[in-house]
Formats: C-alpha cells, structure tokens, sequence
C-alpha cells in the first residue's frame, strides 16, 4: 500500500529542515512593502543611539524624516499622512511576523492615560536581516577592508597566543585569539565577496560592465591581501602546527573561560571550546601546504587575469559591433606596396571614392528643365522596374564585414595541442625522477622539461631550508610542490644537462607532487 500524504503538509518540514522565516515576510509582503522597510530602517538606526527602544510618535517623526531627506517636506507630509500611512496597522504587522519587539511605558500623567504608549524595538534575527540587506552590493571597499592585511594580521596574533600560553596567561591567549578569530572570520568574508564577484564577471558574454566588476575585484583583492599569502603562509602553518601540538583541552578550557563568569554553563563553555577547535581547523584549511584555501584563491584570481585581458581586448578591438578593420587594413597593404606616390592615391581614390575636387572649363549644357522648376511643370521621368523594387536597397550601403581568422585559429589550436602533449610529457618525466638525487638525473632533452626543472630550482632556492634541511616550496604556476632534502656527504653537487648547457647546484634529493 501507497503512503498518504496530507497535501498541506511539508514532508521535508516534518524531517526537521528550516522552513519559512516570518522575520523576513516584511520584504515580500504583497502591499506596503516599502513603508515596512522604511520602517526597519529608522528602527535599525535608531539602535546606535537608544537602548530602550523607539516611542510611536517618535517612530513617526522619524519616519517623516526619512521620506522629506529623500523627497521634499511636502511629500512627507503627504506620504505620512494617516489616511495613507497607518502607522499602527504596519507595526501590528511586523510584532506578528517577529520582527520587532512591543511595549507600553508607564503612565506617569493623566494625559499618558490617553495617549498610544506603544514602545518598539527590533530583534536580533530582524537586526541582523536587515544590516545585512542595507549592505550595498557595489561597496567592495568597505566589505573588504575589514579583512586589509589579513595574514600578516593573524600571522602575529598567532605568535602572541603562542607566547601566552608558553607562560601560561590564558587571558592574554584568549585575547589574543579573539583577534585570530575576528580577522578569520573577516578574510572569509572577503575571500567569498571576491568568488561571487568573479564569478557573475567570468559568466557569458564580456562587457563593459563585466570587465570593469572583474577588473575592480582583481584590484581589491591586490591591494587589500597582495602578496600576504605566499609571506605569511609558512608562518602561520608553523604557528598552527604548534598550537596544537602546545594547546590541550585545558588550555581551550581556560582560555573559553576567560571571558565568562566562574559559575556559566558547562554547555556553553563545551561550546566556546569547540568554537576555538573549530577556529583552529579552519585556519589549517585556510593555509595548509598544497591545497590550502588561500592559494586556491590566488590561483583563482590569477586565472581570472587571462579572461579579463581577452575580454578587454575584444570590447577594444570591435567597440561591441562589427567593424570593417580587415577591409581598412587591407586597404592600408595596398597603399603600402604601390610604386609611387601617384600610384598609391590612385590606390587610395579608387577604393574609397574620395577623389580630389575638379575644375573643369567650359559651361555645362542646359538641362532640359530649366532650374528651380517646379514638380507640377517638370516632365515625367521614366523609372524601370527593377529599380522601384530594388532602389531602396542601393542607399544601404555594403554590409560589414568580420575578418576570418578560421586559419588562424586552427593553427592556434593545432600549436597548443602540440604544446601541450610535449608539456605533459615533459612532466611524466620529471614525476618519474622524483625521490632521486640531482645527480642521477639523466640528461634532460626537451625545453619543455627543462623549463619546469629551472622552475623547480629557482624555487628551491627562494625557500628557507627547515631545522633539518628540508626545503619546501611551491612552483611558480602554483602546480607543484617540491621537497629538497640535503645533499648526500659523498657527492655535494650535482650538473645537469639541459639543451641549452649546463646547470651546476647542490645534489638534493628532490620529491615533486602535484598541488
């Protein structure tokens, strides 16, 4: 037998899931959804001033404020008006859908026995909705500037919790913490307004609109982090690494209970402590070797630079229409080659028609209608067939053209398909040398593979070597990481052979994997 399902029932709300949020119905009502939001605003300002909530007339004023520093007094007045504005059916309706609070102040005179008493305030869910709603899209400077410097900024807080918890100052560690959280949270942020943005800009056709949001978000990414990632990334790894090798749950424990009181909830202490785990954890995510979350995003900023230019060049080169360049450079061949001068404005005059002006001698013979005669007294003139049913199209003038680069591209294609079978079969055969010194290298034959081996070893040598030796780092294209172990006592430097010479350096035992 089949289960019956009530059809007003949701199955999914029944199994638990989130359903409809009443706190934002205020946005989608069917009437007055603009006075609701006007409304929401004056409430929202009126937090960073009062703690005690907005009164009904001063509720109203506000509101005619609001409506006259957009319009003018006049339609304030008219927009506030009660038979326009019933300013207590709006708020009847938002203490039903949970976003504001209600309540009466205390009659302290006879005249508050007969006045409306009604005091508002909003909660933290609308607060929260609406701060966040008024947020403008397009404000990428203020969004990120929360997280500006970002990893230097967590790179030292991580030291002083560190330190802090070496001599064992809990408060100092949480403080310190607190500010690795802050910063996490507002890099986190920043990293997802840069996805988003980056991904409506790369999304269709390009434009100019496009362009300049990809162009914006490429420079804010530079200016607010830059280079932060790739300085501050093995530090902070380092301090991770520490932290949890120094910080037990006794630690976590004091440090959750440096700003609570001594008698707060066992839960919410377990809570605060799993926050700071979880901090923790995501700071290894964000910053872990390979396929941490902050070189993600630089690689995905960085493949973002080849769009945004080919998307320029594009709007640069056709100006968002057709155009006839091929015809004008053609043109510009041809003059270019002709024999002479006089040669190249014949050139010139016959493909553009703009011949030089003539004076000739003699007079013209009198037209058979004298001039300025009129459309009644001039004679009929004859007009054939093909040219009543095909004038109009003579006046039109010839189509654009676009260049064919069919060819082109086909080589284009043909050259990359061919650079990219000897690319991966340059890197099958450095893989296959991995864990081997320098110096059994066998000699390397394509410049493909040579390019990756001087990539490898240039940032070998840009890397500081470990407590044992031990360098790490990561290939300039961001696709490889690179373990160089000391050289063998035996044998202290190895040479190489490349198509292009030699190359002489220190006989590390290399490891390559993909990042």
């Amino acid at each position: 037998m089949g289960t019956m399902i009530t059809p007003d029932v949701d199955t999914w709300a029944l199994a638990g899931f989130p359903g409809r949020l009443d706190v934002a119905a205020y946005l989608t009502a069917d009437q007055h959804a603009a006075q609701y939001r006007v409304l929401v605003d004056v409430l929202l300002d009126a937090q960073e001033h009062s703690l005690t909530g907005v009164g009904r007339d001063e509720l109203l004023a506000g509101v005619r404020d609001r409506i006259a520093a957009a319009t003018d007094p006049v339609t304030a007045d008219k927009l506030a008006a009660p038979d326009v504005f019933d300013i207590d059916a709006r708020m009847k309706a938002l203490h039903h859908w949970g976003v504001v609070v209600r309540w009466q102040d205390k009659a302290k005179t006879e005249a508050d026995f007969v006045r409306t008493r009604d005091r508002y305030q909003l909660t933290s869910e609308a607060a929260d909705l609406h701060r966040w709603l008024r947020r403008r899209i397009d404000e990428d400077a203020v969004a990120t500037s929360a997280a500006a410097f970002a990893p230097a900024v967590i790179a030292d807080r991580l030291d002083d919790t560190l330190l802090a918890l070496a001599e064992r100052d809990h408060n100092g560690a949480a403080q310190a913490w607190a500010q690795v959280r802050t910063t996490l949270k507002d890099m986190a942020e920043a990293a997802s307004i840069w996805q988003s943005r980056m991904a409506s800009a790369l999304a269709g056709s390009p434009d100019e609109e496009k362009m300049r949001r990809l162009r914006e978000t490429l420079m804010a990414y530079v200016t607010v982090w830059g280079a932060g990632v790739d300085s501050y990334s093995p530090r902070i790894r380092h301090a991770i690494r520490g932290l949890h090798e120094t910080a037990a749950d006794d630690d976590w424990r004091a440090m959750a209970l440096a700003g609570l009181d001594a008698d707060a909830a066992e839960e919410i202490v377990q809570a605060i402590m799993q926050g700071h785990k979880d901090a923790a954890q995501t700071l290894d995510i964000w910053f872990r070797q390979g396929p941490g979350q902050a070189l993600r995003l630089r690689r995905q900023v960085r493949d973002a630079v080849t769009p945004l230019l080919r998307g320029s060049r594009a709007l640069l080169a056709t100006g968002g229409r057709v155009t006839r360049r091929a015809e004008l450079l053609g043109i510009a061949r041809a003059v270019e080659s002709a024999a002479s001068d006089a040669a190249a404005w014949q050139t010139w005059c016959a493909d553009t028609g703009l011949w030089g002006a003539r004076h000739l001698s003699g007079e013209p013979a009198e037209p058979d209608a004298p001039a300025r005669t009129s459309f009644w007294d001039a004679p009929a003139v004859p007009v054939d067939v093909t040219l009543r049913k095909r004038g109009s199209q003579s006046v039109k003038g010839r189509p654009a053209h676009v260049p064919n680069h069919r060819e082109a591209r086909r080589a284009a294609r043909l050259a990359a398909a061919a650079q990219r079978i000897a690319t991966e079969r340059a890197e099958r055969a450095i893989v296959s040398r991995s864990g081997s010194h320098l110096a059994d290298w066998p000699e390397i034959s394509s410049a493909e593979e040579a390019a990756i081996v001087w990539d490898l070893l240039t940032a070998i040598l840009r890397s500081a070597p470990d407590d044992s030796g031990v360098r790490t780092a990561l290939s300039g294209d961001d696709r490889w990481i690179v373990l160089a172990y000391p050289a063998s006592p035996r044998q202290r430097s190895a040479l190489l052979i490349t198509p292009d010479g030699r190359v002489a350096c220190e006989n590390w035992r290399i490891e390559v994997t993909r990042a």
